[in-house]
């Protein structure tokens, strides 16, 4: 019995190594994956960035007289044309000062008149020694305060009626009339605009460049733009302006884009300021290169390189449906496509799903079921 009770952890350890060793030589089951194979393809190299649709040109309407508006005939989103009026303020006061001016000038005028005659005199009763040269001064002096005092009253009069004729607001441009701010019978204030006038058929857009970027953006770049108000469809650009100094402050690059507005079948413009999408600057094409999708490309931290290489890790299944994983040199970026520089040919099958843990040569299968993955 003593002897039965020795042997039995031996024996319970040498069937439980016989049992681990069972279970270790149980092969994994293949992973199920799906593949796409690894193809060439055009691909362009972009920066993108938000994209808010400006108007090309914005002008805001002030009145310089603080009076009561007496027409404001247009509505928001009309269109107005160069020249025509916009907006008419009440200017009798101001009338009312003009004529009093004038009035004011009649008598100087006739007051230097006479005085013109007195400084004759003067001068003839001078030059006979019977006036004295202090009287003569003193003509002449008030003669001189009066014709100034009549140049200073011209120039308010002038200034006035500039002012009055502020009370008549023209467009000085063309376009559509936006914001408007006050109503006919309300008091207009030079302080507060009585609305802008928008040039829409041509947008624009300001991108902030960071430093890096710049030097890939020049003059007349093509640049295209997606708007969340047109999925699916994008609109053309060009570069037509590029700030020449950095704002200190973001260390960005203020760079305009100038955007064509398309009208729809009734004539109204598709493209409306305000509208919120993304810009994308070709800044390099290449052609016939070697892509893969971004869902095959896998991140891991593990993986060094030179400073400025994009590596990833990738997995080809290879013809005897072992998993193959690789570590892949990119290029180029365009949406989710990414140029391969190293790492795939073109034909293999890249593990495009269920390559998230795989080991190299484990087996694999081929899944074609959506939703088996």
């Amino acid at each position: 019995m003593k002897r039965f009770l020795l042997c039995l952890p031996l024996a319970v350890l040498v069937i439980t190594g016989c049992s681990k060793k069972k279970v270790d030589d149980v092969p994994e089951p293949p992973r199920p994956v799906r593949i796409a194979p690894v193809t060439r393809a055009d691909i362009d190299s972009l920066l993108i960035y938000g994209a808010e649709l400006q108007p090309s040109v914005e002008v805001k309407l002030f009145s310089t007289v603080m009076d009561r508006i007496l027409s404001l005939p247009f509505q928001e989103g009309d269109y107005i044309e160069k020249g025509e009026v916009v907006a008419l303020i009440r200017r009798e006061a101001m009338d009312r000062g003009l004529d009093q001016l004038g009035a004011q000038l009649l008598a100087l005028d006739a007051q230097i008149a006479n005085l013109e005659s007195e400084l004759a005199r003067a001068k003839d009763l001078f030059a006979k020694g019977v006036a004295t040269q202090q009287a003569l001064d003193q003509v002449r002096t008030s003669y001189d305060a009066t014709v100034a005092q009549r140049k200073a009253l011209v120039a308010g009069r002038g200034q006035l009626a500039a002012t009055a004729a502020n009370a008549v607001v023209k467009a000085p441009i063309s376009g559509v009339f936006a914001n408007r701010m006050f109503e006919e019978g309300d008091i207009a204030s030079p302080q507060a605009p009585l609305g802008r006038i928008l040039v829409i058929d041509t947008l624009k857009v300001t991108l902030k460049l960071i430093e890096s970027h710049v030097a890939k953006v020049h003059m007349g770049q093509e640049v295209t733009i997606d708007l969340d108000a047109y999925p699916g469809r994008t609109f053309s650009g060009h570069v037509t302006r590029i700030l020449p100094y950095l704002d200190p402050e973001t260390r960005t690059n203020a760079v305009e884009v100038s955007i064509k507005n398309p009208k729809d079948e009734a004539g109204q413009y598709l493209l409306k300021p305000g509208m919120y999408g993304r810009a994308k600057l070709i800044t390099e094409r290449r052609e016939n290169v070697i892509v893969a999708p971004g869902e095959a490309l896998l991140l891991d931290t593990r993986i060094t390189g030179e400073a400025g290489q994009e590596l990833r890790k990738a997995v080809v299944v290879k013809p005897d449906n072992t998993a193959d994983v690789r570590v892949v040199k990119l290029g180029a970026r365009d949406g989710n496509q990414w140029e391969i520089l190293e790492g795939l040919a073109e034909g293999e099958s890249l593990v495009v799903r269920g390559h998230h843990g795989i080991k190299q040569g484990q087996n694999v299968v081929i899944d074609t079921q959506e939703d088996r993955l």
